[in-house]
């Protein structure tokens, strides 16, 4: 059996998903494990997690080889256990024996540097490194958004605009948005250094990504390699949120609809091109990143869309979660479930391929 090990920074961190993993590996000759970097012992080269039963269909708590495959669920903050964990996994990434089913992407800045770029330019808003309150410019853009750029999920994101009573900010918490008005830009400058002391944060001009009721949205479409190594549009889910929130986010309390039933009541002229444009960024994109960057399994790519039809490219992940598109399309959660694993097996059986290659040419060398 083949090992393939599953990688999150805690082993209460999705749960669910990984367990719907394991109950696929044995048809695929795979043993699964689920591990914290962390653990990883430099000397014996071993990590402590648990591996999955499947006549019992339970886990295990074992010390265990680090698996040959490897699949990267850890979402990083800038905590010292995330920095450890990332710097394990950067190692592990370098070790001739062990293959990782995805490589990731970069922080949000980065991963701007390669798209403006690119042949999709058009669709990325421009980004600014923001590093002192000085920056910001409120006569050439006004208002602005502010986010990490290791933020996901939409923590950390900011609305700011310059009003006749002073400097408005605005962020959505899980069960509201809150506001804070700054008189002058004296607190407000105060305010946004010391928040770019405890992170990095770009800035972009902020785009109407609202519907006729005020409800913010954004399409959320899966992309994944299948074992052929082409990429493929699993499907696409449209959030939205709460009327008044700046984003559609699920923690926030948006809804989830699937992207055909949606598009239809959308009132913007010129739908077919619109189509054609979301379906350009996908026939793209994927190949943009793996040039520029290193091999990917899966993202998660967010577009918003404008009331006059522009379209953008709000953000890309390569550890995108599920629960759009599960709760758009239940029908899919098999085949989400199985992908990691057919993929795994499918470099599994790439490796044990080139290995006997390399024997029968060193056999016929010799």
């Amino acid at each position: 059996m083949n090992k393939f090990g599953i990688m999150s920074l805690s082993l209460e961190h999705e749960n669910k998903y990984i367990h719907e993993i394991a109950k696929y590996g044995r048809n695929y000759n795979l043993t699964i494990y689920h591990f914290v970097p962390s653990t990883y012992h430099p000397f014996t080269h071993t990590v402590k997690g648990k591996e999955y039963m499947p006549d019992s269909d339970t886990w295990i708590e074992s010390e265990f080889p680090v698996p040959t495959i490897l699949y990267d669920r850890c979402f990083y903050h800038d905590d010292s256990h995330s920095i450890q964990c990332k710097n394990i996994i950067q190692w592990l990434k370098k070790q001739p024996n062990i293959t990782f089913i995805g490589n990731g992407l970069p922080n949000k800045w980065q991963l701007y540097q390669v798209l403006r770029e690119s042949k999709l330019a058009a669709y990325i808003p421009e980004t600014f490194l923001l590093q002192s309150a000085n920056q910001v410019n409120f006569q050439s853009l006004n208002p602005i958004i502010i986010k990490p750029i290791n933020g996901s999920q939409g923590n950390g994101l900011f609305f700011i605009k310059r009003q006749k009573e002073g400097i408005l900010v605005r962020t959505d918490k899980k069960d509201k948005t809150v506001e804070k008005l700054f008189s002058d830009r004296i607190t407000f400058n105060k305010w946004l250094n010391q928040l770019l002391k405890r992170n990095a944060y770009l800035m972009q001009a902020y785009l109407p990504l609202s519907n006729k009721d005020e409800q913010p949205f954004d399409i959320r479409a899966l992309m994944q390699k299948n074992v052929k190594e082409e990429w493929e549009v699993v499907e696409k889910g449209v959030r939205i949120g709460e009327k008044g929130r700046i984003i559609s986010n699920l923690s926030a309390g948006a809804s989830i609809v699937a992207f055909d039933d949606w598009f239809p009541s959308i009132h913007i002229k010129l739908k077919s091109f619109l189509k054609q444009e979301i379906e350009e960024i996908f026939s793209l994109l994927p190949s943009i990143l793996e040039s520029s960057l290193s091999p990917l399994f899966e993202i998660g790519i967010d577009i918003g869309i404008t009331p006059n039809g522009s379209l953008w490219i709000l953000d890309v992940n390569s550890k995108p979660g599920r629960k759009v598109i599960t709760t758009a399309y239940p029908h899919l959660s098999e085949k989400l479930y199985k992908a990691p694993v057919l993929y795994a097996a499918k470099l599994a059986d790439d490796k044990r391929r080139n290995l006997d290659e390399k024997a029968i040419s060193y056999r016929n060398n010799n």
